[in-house]
């Protein structure tokens, strides 16, 4: 009899994990709960915000003061706050607006968490308009109460490229 309340039992924690297993994060990334992936996705259409006003400080003061940028036109890495700044100060002059065709949000901590996919702006280049389509990761830090870029890197995609 009680090998069958221990079977009984195992089988019920193992049907309960399948149905919610632990959050686990150290050396494990995580999928959001449905309030964590809202507020990550949320961290993207503020910086879109940002930039749709035109000032690269604001957009500046979204990012980590350690922060590092891989800008998608510029080959130059921007590791510190004046250099993001400047790569800000030429991309905006694009007068660029993102949307994410998609997405991939996980959580490495419950003040960091990552939001990767695909985005495409569209822009203004030489008084016409343009779309530009690119690869991103975002690396958010919770400094404070406060959701920064900590890294941020965005490439063009490969097709796009290899076709041109």
């Amino acid at each position: 009899m009680n090998k069958l309340i221990l079977a009984a039992s195992l089988f019920a924690c193992s049907v309960a994990y399948a149905k919610e297993p632990p959050r686990v994060y150290g050396n494990e990334a995580v999928a959001p709960t449905a309030k964590q992936d809202r507020e990550i996705a949320g961290l993207f259409d503020r910086w879109n915000a940002a930039l749709g006003t035109g000032k690269p400080a604001e957009v500046v003061k979204l990012y980590h003061p350690k922060a590092v940028l891989q800008p998608t036109v510029s080959n130059h890495v921007r590791p510190t706050p004046a250099e993001i700044e400047d790569y800000f100060v030429h991309f905006l002059e694009l007068k660029p607006h993102g949307v994410i065709n998609s997405r991939h949000i996980q959580m490495l901590s419950k003040d960091s968490a990552v939001d990767s996919g695909v985005y495409t702006f569209d822009i203004v280049k030489d008084g016409k308009p343009a779309k530009v389509q690119a690869r991103y990761t975002f690396v958010y830090k919770k400094l404070g109460k406060e959701w920064l870029i900590l890294k941020h890197h965005s490439s063009a995609m490969p097709e796009q490229v290899a076709l041109n």
